[in-house]
């Protein structure tokens, strides 16, 4: 017996997501093995993937997108493949308490900047959305300057923002908020120097800056 998905899941899934285009391969894996422990594994592998390169994020997330949303994709267990990648994904965005060792420091390794990436690429690629994504943007809107975990929350909310921007839709619900009070509230973040880290900054202006231009009706 076994715990695998699928015979060699690991090697298989680690090779279609290192492929420059994952989603044929992807598709393949999960008609051969339509189950949701497939789905389950598909899901920890884009992570995982993302994580060892963000830079790779852009193409991976759409990948996914593409897979869930083919025409071709498999039924599983009476559910759609994208209904369970959702799920899936809605587990994972923001479910860890984060300590303060783990967040107060900018970086790529940080592991709330890697969430906020993935959450991002989720609301972009419309994978999923909870109110737990929406909630963390909110918290970096909003980051007291001093408190210990205000930089990276900030920085958090703009990797999010400039990924994703439902923030200023009706999905959002409660955290719902205009670009244009969005731009405002990354204006008096940057003003009150809540954020020091020069990469940081400049992640901030740019998501600024790109509000600004929403306003405007520049974009």
């Amino acid at each position: 017996m076994t715990d695998e998905a699928f015979p060699n899941v690991d090697r298989l899934l680690q090779q279609a997501f290192a492929a420059e285009d994952p989603a044929p391969l992807l598709l393949q894996l999960l008609k051969e093995y339509p189950t949701y422990p497939a789905v389950r594994d598909l899901v920890v592998f884009y992570t995982e993937a993302v994580e060892e390169d963000p830079y790779r994020g852009q193409s991976l997330a759409s990948a996914l997108a593409r897979v869930a949303n083919s025409p071709d994709a498999p039924t599983i267990e009476s559910g759609t493949l994208s209904s369970l990648i959702n799920r899936e994904l809605a587990d994972q965005h923001f479910k860890v308490i984060y300590g303060d060792n783990e967040v107060k420091e900018y970086g790529p390794k940080n592991t709330y900047l890697l969430d906020s990436l993935l959450s991002g690429l989720s609301l972009k690629h419309k994978l999923t959305s909870t109110s737990d994504m929406y909630a963390a943007i909110f918290s970096g809107l909003d980051a007291q300057l001093g408190a210990t975990k205000s930089e990276v929350l900030v920085v958090g909310a703009c990797i999010q923002l400039l990924h994703g921007s439902e923030i200023a839709t009706g999905a959002a619900g409660s955290y719902r908020r205009s670009a244009e009070v969005v731009a405002s509230n990354l204006k008096a973040q940057k003003a009150a120097g809540t954020v020091k880290d020069p990469h940081a900054i400049q992640v901030l202006e740019v998501c600024n800056l790109f509000h600004v231009k929403q306003v405007s009706g520049l974009i």
